[in-house]
């Protein structure tokens, strides 16, 4: 009975810490803004960066993968009980970028020639399936079972844009398929932007009646960037499905699926200014735009621009137009975005002189953090890990 009740808690058994690899941060945030850059790079005529973008983002792939396996080597050694406890919801939305962004990779390679390209992609296809269904289950369990309203805020859109990415990936890969597995990878794609948009416009209820009560809160403002950027992937979402049906849908899903394409993405392009006012305005007030540069604005404006393309493709054409301006404003900001990460991967005079106080004031008692602080500099943390990555890899 006991040990029954544990499972149905939030907390994590009594005596085994919860692992911190499920706690808040966003991993493979500067996986999905690169490889959703390469996207736009083709759209935007920028061919000749396509594929050195690709490959940059399967290796900050690998290389954020195996940090985080040596970072938390320890914690493989807990007891499975202890990886399957459940958390509040906002320890299960970060790690939805790792589906997410393996998506985004299988969506680009697969246009894409040569065998590397063909293996990787279906190997993050496969992987972004799996780990959507494990990662969106144990999310949705946890707003079943440990739901509270405060808790809403912009991450709660990587559920949906967890779906919607691998629905992308799976259309994508539907003319390189033949026989059962192209009718798998169609009805796939369809069915994961159906259930995508839906989730979608549930999340986007609750993140109003959460705004309404109790306003953006104070921290984590920049997460609300994904809220339109989801919107966007949404609409490419279904796009993408129509396509991949090469007319194969009755009528009546095609209306359908312009429609909510269509309102979906007017949605996303109504959210898109007040949030990126309100999170520069926090960004600003903290003076952390330089020292954190945030993944989500770049990976939200990629996909809002995806999504207006695919806008455009369907039925309207000035659409278009605000997908590839989008997409221009999205390689810059990523070019900014991994140039300050990548310089503050180097290492300074005055970055190891603090480092050097910080290990003698660490002698002493350790300082208090609130709950909000300690998930800050998890956030935080993980956002290092990803510039560093940019740093390794770009650099000589």
């Amino acid at each position: 009975m006991t040990s029954k009740k544990r499972h149905l808690s939030c907390d994590p058994p009594s005596g085994a810490p919860a692992p911190q690899a499920l706690r808040p941060g966003l991993p493979y945030g500067a996986v999905m803004a690169t490889g959703a850059a390469a996207q736009l790079a083709g759209a935007c005529g920028l061919t000749g960066a396509v594929r050195p973008l690709l490959w940059l983002a399967v290796g900050e792939a690998l290389w954020i993968w195996g940090r985080g396996m040596a970072r938390h080597r320890r914690e493989l050694r807990l007891p499975i009980s202890a990886w399957l406890g459940l958390g509040p919801s906002g320890e299960h939305t970060g790690v939805l970028t790792v589906p997410l962004g393996l998506a985004v990779v299988a969506t680009g390679l697969s246009t894409q020639h040569g065998e590397p390209a063909a293996t990787v992609g279906v190997v993050c296809l496969v992987l972004a399936w799996l780990g959507a269904a494990v990662f969106l289950g144990r999310f949705v369990v946890s707003i079943v079972r440990c739901h509270r309203a405060e808790t809403v805020d912009g991450g709660w859109f990587l559920a949906p844009a967890a779906l919607l990415g691998a629905g992308i990936a799976a259309a994508a890969r539907v003319p390189h398929a033949s026989g059962a597995m192209h009718d798998v990878l169609q009805w796939a794609s369809l069915l994961a932007a159906a259930a995508g948009v839906v989730l979608y416009w549930a999340v986007a209820a609750a993140a109003a009646a959460r705004v309404t009560r109790r306003g953006l809160g104070d921290d984590h403002r920049v997460l609300w960037w994904i809220a339109a950027g989801c919107g966007g992937l949404a609409a490419a979402s279904v796009g993408r499905a129509l396509a991949a049906g090469d007319g194969y849908w009755p009528p009546g899903v095609s209306v359908a699926c312009h429609i909510a394409a269509a309102v979906t993405w007017a949605l996303a392009a109504a959210l898109a200014v007040p949030i990126m006012i309100e999170s520069l305005r926090w960004l600003s007030g903290t003076r952390r735009i330089v020292r954190l540069a945030p993944w989500p604005p770049t990976f939200s404006i990629a996909v809002f621009a995806l999504g207006g393309l695919a806008t455009g493709a369907m039925f309207y054409a000035h659409a278009i137009m605000i997908g590839k301006a989008a997409g221009f404003a999205t390689l810059a900001l990523w070019v900014v975005t991994a140039g300050l990460h990548a310089t503050r991967a180097i290492p300074t005079r005055r970055g190891r002189r603090r480092g050097a106080g910080g290990q003698q004031r660490s002698a002493g008692a350790p300082p208090r953090r609130s709950a909000a602080g300690a998930a800050q500099e998890t956030w935080d943390r993980e956002d290092a890990d990803a510039g560093a990555t940019i740093a390794l890899i770009v650099e000589p």
